[in-house]
């Protein structure tokens, strides 16, 4: 079978002539072929550079992202090790104040646990916040129960006979002594501190007054409770200004300075009980024992 061909003329610009260029059929599909490849392929490449140049500024977008999450983590991690020091100060203290207050087994004067390793990933960074957390509990659990001791002491040195309860000067100390009245020999039970009738006389500690009223030889008399098993006895006052009941402050006036009872003269005899003992005043007055 015959196969088709075509016949292309070329005409040159500079003569008359014809040239001529026999194609065949096959040939000239190929190059029509070719051509419309080609245009097709014209017409592909610009979208897929398009969308090229845009995988390329996204891995650029994502390069520097990751660079900036890189100097973040870094920084994060700083700051960690930063809180994980003030954690240790923190601690150090604490350990230091429970010393001091004779309290022990605080939960964080346990062994320290993370704020030292290294951080390289997400893992570890919630290992070391885990950790964290942990000691910062412990801690506020530790400084919780300093706080209840030093309230306690607070109350105990509120509760403590600190001050001289008259301004005078003082005739009798707690101990053995000549009765002023029998001149037979006695024990002291307090200590007398004379004054001008009618002085203020006032609460050595903070405390509820439990007795205000007479009592026998010790005239007209105060006794103060202040807890922790402190009482403070106040007797042969001229004047009581206080009622059963009553709390009052250290310093807070109760009565004035009297002669009634078994009494000499205008003095204030003053008592101190520990656990219902009698004690020496003296040592609860910065004062040395007469």
């Amino acid at each position: 079978m015959k196969r088709k061909s075509y016949t292309i003329l070329l005409l040159s610009p500079d003569s008359d002539r014809f040239r001529r260029i026999r194609v065949s059929s096959p040939l000239l599909w190929t190059a029509g072929a070719v051509v419309v490849g080609l245009l097709l392929v014209a017409l592909a490449v610009p979208p897929i550079l398009s969308r090229l140049g845009d995988h390329v500024a996204a891995r650029e977008r994502l390069e520097s992202e990751n660079r900036s999450l890189r100097g973040r983590e870094s920084e994060f991690e700083h700051d960690l090790g930063l809180i994980a020091s003030q954690l240790n100060s923190f601690e150090a203290q604490t350990q230091r104040l429970g010393e001091e207050l004779g309290v022990e087994g605080l939960p964080s004067s346990q062994p320290a646990v993370g704020g030292d390793s290294d951080v390289d990933d997400v893992s570890g960074i919630d290992q070391e916040l885990g950790a964290l957390r942990t000691r910062a509990v412990d801690l506020d659990q530790s400084l919780a129960e300093l706080d209840r001791v030093f309230q306690e002491r607070i109350r105990l040195l509120q509760s403590t006979p600190s001050i001289v309860p008259v301004e005078g000067w003082f005739s009798h100390g707690f101990g053995w002594r000549n009765d002023p009245w029998t001149g037979s020999r006695e024990f002291h039970k307090g200590i007398d501190i004379v004054a001008d009738l009618g002085v203020d006389v006032t609460a050595s500690a903070e405390g509820v007054v439990t007795h205000a009223g007479r009592n026998g030889g010790y005239g007209k008399t105060v006794d103060i409770s202040h807890g922790f098993g402190y009482v403070t006895r106040y007797a042969h006052l001229s004047e009581i200004l206080v009622r059963p009941g009553q709390r009052l402050r250290r310093g807070q006036i109760l009565g004035r300075v009297g002669s009634t009872g078994r009494s000499t003269g205008p003095h204030l005899h003053y008592e101190v009980f520990r656990d219902s003992r009698r004690v020496n005043p003296w040592k609860y007055l910065g004062q040395r024992g007469r």
